[in-house]
């Protein structure tokens, strides 16, 4: 796990979605005055530089949030402003463009500490110790206490958490195949500690085959199956309701390792699924690039 840095695919499809269902449940709990608790399990750095030669190689952000700002993508975010549809991506979008100048992309601790106010609790974990070094420095001014630790072991350390109400985003990179299973152990430990809290958890979704860097065959992909697996494990947890939303940026293929991603959303707040509605609904017009119509928001246990 420690080998992962997210600084390669900073600004990628995967990060837009995450980062907009992120900002649209923190909105939510922005409509009442009582302070709330946040956590980042899996922080990173907390601001990437899309000039980096990590970011270059193979250039994500290019297909991803730097799609949104373009004049167009702007243009149709301004237009849907003209009542509270399109407020939430426009928030993004500014957000977006205050380190755009400086050819860098905001992570979730800073996506979050748009919005965390001065009463609320924030924290991010990062247990990589240069990735840390970067989050401390950019999160110490933001309102969001950074840990060097591991988010896992936190998430139950912390629990229940003072104020009681609150949200945790959990994003590893499920580098190893056990990174599932320990998603769905860790959760099932924090929600009957913590049963109220919202949870967040980002995934991928891999094409059933992929070629073969040394050989240049086309084998099946061991992972593939394992976030539909997780996402049935989430759904007996102790949790009134689990929200899920996957966004597909290309149809499944063996040329295309991460076609998608998805968040589930545990407790979601309410009427969130009419933001990620919203959220969808911008992402296939501006992100799709094969008019494919795999994206959906589905309620997989619901009160």
């Amino acid at each position: 796990m420690l080998s992962y840095l997210h600084s390669f695919h900073a600004g990628n499809h995967a990060d837009v979605l995450k980062h907009l269902t992120l900002m649209a449940v923190l909105q939510k709990l922005n409509l009442k005055s009582k302070p709330y608790f946040y956590l980042d399990t899996h922080a990173g750095a907390g601001v990437y530089d899309l000039n980096s030669k990590e970011a270059q190689l193979n250039a994500e952000a290019k297909t991803g949030v730097l799609q949104l700002t373009t004049p167009k993508a702007n243009a149709n975010f301004t237009s849907a402003n003209e009542d509270v549809k399109g407020l939430l991506f426009q928030n993004y979008i500014d957000l977006v463009n205050e380190y755009a100048h400086l050819g860098q992309y905001p992570g979730s601790p800073i996506v979050a500490s748009s919005l965390l106010r001065n009463d609320d609790k924030g924290f991010a974990a990062e247990l990589h110790t240069a990735v840390f070094e970067s989050l401390q420095q950019h999160c110490r001014r933001k309102g969001v206490k950074a840990q060097h630790r591991d988010g896992f072991e936190m998430l139950n350390a912390v629990l229940p958490p003072t104020p009681k109400r609150g949200a945790v985003l959990i994003d590893p990179p499920y580098e190893s195949k056990n990174e599932y299973q320990l998603v769905v152990d860790s959760l099932s430990r924090a929600t009957k500690r913590w049963p109220i809290g919202i949870y967040m958890i980002w995934y991928p979704l891999l094409s059933g085959t992929r070629i073969d860097r040394q050989t240049g065959e086309v084998v099946n992909n061991p992972k593939a199956h394992l976030a539909k697996e997780m996402l049935e494990q989430l759904t007996q947890l102790p949790v009134k309701s689990v929200l899920n939303i996957e966004f597909c940026a290309h149809a499944p293929s063996d040329r295309v390792g991460m076609y998608g991603s998805g968040m589930c959303i545990l407790n979601p707040p309410w009427q969130l699924e009419n933001d990620l509605a919203e959220i969808l609904e911008q992402l296939t017009a501006t992100l799709v690039s094969d008019n494919n119509k795999l994206s959906t928001i589905e309620w997989l246990k619901a009160e």
